[in-house]
């Protein structure tokens, strides 16, 4: 039997059963935790000392495009349709199945250097079953966990050849998958389908790929926005209408779903996720978490696409409450022009109260995010009999001390360098503010390598719009 035991740390439990502990020890046997308490006796564990920092439960990222991560930053001033005409169409085809193992696992072991002990990977550039099993075997070598969202890639047809809209997601291959790697629910990586939905395909598709995925029970996701451009100008309706809609659907964005249509979705038990960093890089839209706040839901939040913004669970949940802060003071400010009130000036504040806390922001990228994955037995939280994914963070450094709220350390001031010990399944895969896997200065090398080259295959004009280095883009 493995024993460690974190002792002395300012313990965080995300459990309203526990509350928190100024000062606390967590005992984990065996990957699980079997006791969170003041003070745990316990000869035979190898002591972890966290005295003077931060334990909690690992953060959790909602969604991420793994495959983009040495693509890191090249877009963060695009707009149109600059994302689909350069990373899907230009450099997504190029990648090789190794590309994508490489891609994956720097991802990774980048998502675990930052705090994140689990990742819905939604993998959307899997062309062939190859690809798929270089990634799904690239999450398992970082020993991160990991929801694996089987998507389809989406380059321009070739021609004769038909629209990626009308051409139902790859059900052999899921079966496959589930039959394989998948067949149990219980190991690190679990699967999802990441399908087209309304916005991306046609109504014949949706029905078959919804359909597929109740009679396997699979959970599926899907990107939707709810603009007038869709391919289902309907949307969930007509698909609420005919009872296709499984349950534990997961909506991601959703910035322009009009209210019924998200009700029905609420109804239908539907999950969804906000990724305000890249949503409000171009969309004039409150953010949906923003909507569902206020009719007294948690949603989950996303880092993803790392070609546009942040990778880090930490700085999207930072976004992510400044958004929600300012949407709200916003909608204040109307109500109280609505009220007959006088206009609001600099002579005096217009919030009384935050309409969102720090505290509550935590909780969303731990407990909150788990729930959404359908992992809140497993993880989210420091629970007895859950599996011990958790954090060591550190609270010394000249950028945080002397703060010593933990909400307000990791929302507000934390940093890489600050978490000092990450645990997935009670594995230490970094300790001492490094990480520890034997493939890290290769998964560096092969990221950088893979970015060059699919760089150089852009023209000049789109290397123009990329932010690449002076070399990068002559």
């Amino acid at each position: 039997m493995q024993r460690l035991l974190v002792t002395g740390g300012t313990v965080v439990t995300m459990d309203p059963g526990l509350s928190d502990l100024a000062r606390g020890d967590v005992l984990i046997e065996d990957g699980r935790i079997v006791e969170v308490a003041p003070k745990i006796a316990c000869a035979d564990a190898e002591r972890i000392e966290a005295a003077g920092c931060i334990v909690m439960p690992g953060l959790v990222n909602a969604h991420l495009h793994t495959w983009q991560t040495p693509l890191r930053g090249i877009g963060g001033d695009w707009a149109g349709s600059d994302y689909d005409d350069i990373l899907h169409s230009r450099l997504a085809p190029r990648y090789t199945p190794q590309d994508l193992h490489d891609a994956t696992l720097f991802g990774a072991l980048a998502q675990l250097d930052s705090g994140t002990t689990t990742v819905f990977d939604w993998c959307h550039n899997n062309p062939t079953p190859d690809h798929t099993d270089a990634a799904v075997e690239a999450l398992a070598a970082a020993g991160i966990r990991a929801v694996f969202g089987h998507g389809s890639a989406k380059p321009p047809p070739a021609p004769g050849a038909p629209h990626f809209s009308t051409v139902a997601h790859g059900w052999d291959e899921i079966r496959r998958l589930r039959q394989g790697r998948f067949a149990s629910d219980d190991n690190l990586a679990t699967l999802a389908a990441c399908i087209l939905g309304p916005d991306y395909g046609t109504l014949d598709v949706c029905r078959t790929d919804f359909t597929e995925a109740r009679a396997l029970a699979i959970p599926t996701s899907a990107h939707v926005w709810g603009q007038s451009g869709r391919l289902v100008q309907d949307g969930y309706r007509q698909l609420a209408a005919e009872g296709l809609i499984p349950p534990g659907h997961n909506v991601v964005h959703g910035n322009y779903l009009a209210d019924d249509e998200l009700d029905l979705l609420i109804d239908a038990g539907a999950s969804f996720t906000s990724a305000p960093t890249v949503e409000l890089r171009n969309h004039a839209r409150e953010p949906l978490s923003v909507r569902l706040r206020r009719r007294g839901l948690v949603p989950s939040i996303g880092v993803d696409c790392e070609a546009l913004a942040c990778d880090r669970m930490l700085d999207a949940l930072r976004f992510t409450l400044q958004a929600h802060r300012l949407f709200n003071n916003q909608a204040a400010i109307r109500e109280m022009t609505r009220a007959g009130a006088p206009a609001p000036d600099a002579a005096g504040s217009v919030v009384r109260q935050v309409s969102l806390t720090t505290r509550e922001v935590l909780e969303w990228g731990t407990i909150g995010n788990a729930r959404a994955l359908g992992l809140a037995d497993r993880i989210g939280s420091l629970t007895p009999g859950k599996q011990a994914d958790l954090l060591i963070v550190r609270i010394d450094g000249a950028h945080v001390m002397p703060a010593s709220d933990p909400a307000q350390v990791m929302i507000q001031l934390a940093q890489n360098s600050d978490i000092d010990t990450v645990l997935v399944a009670g594995q230490i895969v970094k300790r001492g503010g490094r990480l520890s896997h034997p493939g890290l200065d290769r998964a560096r090398a092969n990221a950088a390598a893979l970015a060059e080259r699919l760089f150089a295959t852009l023209p000049a004009e789109l290397r123009a719009r990329c932010a690449l280095a002076p070399a990068q883009a002559a």
